[in-house]
């Protein structure tokens, strides 16, 4: 099984569309921290999504988390989570390939 079969678009579409669903869970988690969220359920739905995205950087390295680390963490799992899912697409298709 070669693993050399990268997609660099995938891991390009999936790595923007998992940082704007992490920028999304930081905006209505601050929101819900703030008590600006109308007690709405779906805002505090999607503010517990937050603890989801911002693994592993955050969880694990919130101490060191502070200015404009902050951003390049949520990058960084983004980037995480991209390559996780190009590399189960990757496993999947070749599953049903063989």
């Amino acid at each position: 099984m070669k693993i050399n079969n990268f997609k660099l678009w995938l891991f390009i579409l999936t790595s923007i569309v998992f940082f704007i669903f992490t920028i999304i869970t930081l905006i209505t988690c601050a929101a819900v921290e703030e008590g600006t969220d109308g007690n709405s359920s779906t805002i505090r739905a999607i503010a517990k999504l937050y603890n989801i995205f911002r693994f592993p950087t955050h969880t694990l390295l919130f101490r060191f988390m502070n200015g404009p680390i902050f951003v390049i963490g949520l990058l960084f799992n983004s980037l995480f989570y991209g390559f996780l899912t190009e590399r189960i697409v990757f496993l999947l298709r070749n599953r049903k390939l063989t």
